[in-house]
């Protein structure tokens, strides 16, 4: 498909402002257009992992450096630009690229395996289990986008229905389903699809009813605190907050180990719960009014300026959304057919980054691919990086910053079987860190009902389509409260622990017949452990003092995690270079404070609100 769709007016550079790294005290300033800002004013913070920490930060226009630095404009145009990984960020990040810059610009995209498209994956693969046959379509990695269709905190679907316009792709929603969380030993339905009574005669709220106490006595006998200047852990923020950990352990560890397949005692909250950390020290704006970062906002409204992304932006839709019976991999598959048809794109498989060097007497970047000794280089103007931040530390040794930067890894397991009804209808089930080992020894993360959610294939027959996720932070954390790290199983040994979990849960019992694949998704999902802020602005100081501003990095290791969320960040960063500042870091909002704004919902164009 053409990737000369008409887009909407010209707007401002894309900076997202946000100096989690520092803690702020927020106070409301004028209303300017009917917006209430809420500006960062920072306190002296106590990390020292950076240079810059010393710094004076302000609204952005305080004399610091990142405020006196000078936009360097937009790209020559006969540049040549290198993007590095070919996944979701990184075909995002491209096609932008080939967009919006002149047909004069020298695009190359390299990917060290010999296909595009990062964990998304979608197997056809043929099944024979007893009599029944077929060709079931199997999710390997994520098997759903996010819809936002109700968050006026974030807009990433934005650039979901702008790629949909542009290569002419359908995205369904499938009808919502009930969500459970698995405690102590059964599935507890959420609401709506439950009553409130029901759900509030469970164990899992009645072991948190002294935090929701505890939280009503602070907000109403405390002074409401400003921002710790601590980064603290997801677990003792909210036992900041409450006096409890059981919401912590029984209610958001579940949350966190369906997004990041993390621990809730070294993420950050600053970093991983943005929306329900900053709302809870913003002013109440009534029910009419919605808080949003400003950065989000100037997005919000300059996608909305197209009326046909506004149009399906508004439409009423559930929570999921996906390509039906075509899959997930629809959208990469399209995303690298638009580039191939390109003339000024290169897309290079099997091209693995040995070696990235900043050559100061040309002013430009060596990437060095192969191995010795057949490798070859070849220097470019700017070079975006969507790789994972260890591995890009990896190949050079001038940003150590991110040598430390963790990830986990998740074990995958599909299963199909033939019979129908096995388990409740509904989305699936988390498993919260509270659940106790002899309810789940095999360290399972969730189930997901992929039969109730997804469109079946044309030749695939009826039956339960299972979707285990194990591991992530249980793999390598020997600090973990139910105790050492376990060790990752073989794809054999997976199965055989996604069966038990599955007859304990579920009550399948282990010796139904069934088809079943495993994978390991190693270093899959990054970690925004206490600090993350810290070392992603010492990144920043790093990559522009050995590169010169001539690399870029976009993707999960760095600001959003999930699939909607690299959309986005390939959108901004293309966006960035293209059309602002091409000696971007992608780091550089990171130097600003944290600013937020009331907004009318009747000005949320991208919304459908209930009229009363």
């Amino acid at each position: 498909m053409s990737l000369q769709r008409a887009d909407g007016a010209a707007v401002a550079l894309l900076r997202l402002s946000a100096a989690w790294r520092r803690s702020a005290t927020l106070a409301t300033a004028t209303n300017r257009a009917g917006a209430w800002r809420i500006l960062g004013r920072s306190l002296s913070s106590t990390s020292s992992s950076s240079s810059s920490s010393k710094r004076t930060q302000g609204s952005g226009d305080d004399g610091s450096a990142a405020a006196k630095r000078k936009k360097a404009g937009k790209l020559p145009e006969d540049a040549k630009v290198a993007v590095l990984g070919g996944g979701l960020t990184g075909l995002t990040t491209a096609y932008y690229l080939a967009k919006w810059l002149p047909s004069t610009t020298k695009i190359t995209l390299l990917e060290a395996s010999d296909r595009l498209g990062g964990w998304i994956r979608t197997d056809r693969v043929p099944v024979k289990v007893g009599s029944v046959e077929g060709v079931v379509n199997f999710e390997r990695g994520p098997r759903s986008f996010s819809s936002l269709n109700k968050s006026t905190w974030r807009f990433d679907d934005l650039v979901l229905w702008d790629l949909a316009l542009d290569l002419g792709l359908k995205v369904v929603s499938p009808p919502d389903q009930p969500r459970y969380i698995y405690y102590p030993d059964h599935l507890v339905p959420l609401p709506p699809h439950t009553s409130l009574a029901a759900f509030a005669s469970e164990p899992v709220v009645l072991e948190s009813l002294w935090a929701g106490f505890g939280y009503v006595m602070r907000r109403l006998f405390s002074k409401k605190d400003g921002v710790p200047v601590e980064d603290l852990s997801i677990a003792d923020w909210i036992h900041h907050i409450t006096g409890s950990q059981a919401v912590a352990e029984n209610v958001a560890s579940a949350m966190v180990h369906g997004i990041y397949g993390g621990d809730i005692y070294t993420l950050s909250a600053r970093s991983v719960l943005d929306r329900f950390y900053w709302a809870h020290y913003l002013p109440n704006l009534g029910p009419n009014m919605r808080h949003m970062a400003l950065t989000e906002q100037s997005f919000m409204e300059t996608m909305a300026e197209d009326p046909q992304i506004r149009k399906l932006a508004q439409q009423p839709r559930g929570a999921l959304l996906n390509f039906g019976e075509t899959g997930m991999e629809t959208l990469p598959i399209a995303l690298a057919d638009a580039l191939n048809g390109q003339a000024n794109v290169e897309i290079k498989l099997n091209a693995k980054v040995a070696d990235l060097d900043y050559d100061s007497e040309t002013d430009l970047v060596k990437i060095t691919t192969g191995q010795k000794p057949s490798t070859s280089s070849e220097k470019y103007h700017k070079v975006i990086s969507t790789l994972p931040s260890q591995h890009l530390a990896s190949i050079t040794d001038d940003i150590p910053s991110l040598s430390s930067s963790p990830s986990v890894s998740i074990m995958t397991v599909n299963i199909w079987y033939p019979q129908t009804k096995l388990k409740p209808p509904g989305f699936g089930y988390l498993i919260p860190l509270s659940v106790s080992p002899e309810q789940n020894p095999e360290r399972a993360l969730g189930v997901f009902f992929d039969s109730d959610v997804g469109v079946r294939g044309p030749d695939e027959p009826a039956g339960t389509k299972l979707f285990v996720l194990m591991g992530g932070h249980y793999y390598d954390s020997n600090k973990s409260p139910q105790g050492p790290s376990v060790p990752i199983p073989t794809e054999e040994e997976a199965i055989q622990q996604a069966k038990r979990l599955l007859e304990r849960h579920l009550g399948i019992p282990q010796s139904t017949p069934c088809f079943a694949m495993a994978r390991l998704a190693k270093d899959c999902i990054p970690q925004y452990n206490r600090g993350h802020q810290d070392t992603m602005t010492a990144a920043d100081e790093e990559i522009r003092e050995q590169f010169g501003g001539r690399l870029a990095v976009a993707g999960g290791s760095y600001t959003k995690v999930g699939a909607m969320g690299a959309l986005r960040n390939g959108y901004d960063i293309a966006r960035t270079v293209a059309k602002g500042d091409w000696l971007t870091t992608g780091l550089e909002q990171l130097e600003f404070p944290t600013q937020f704004c009331g907004v009318p919902t009747e000005r949320i164009p991208v919304r459908r609100f209930s009229r009363r």
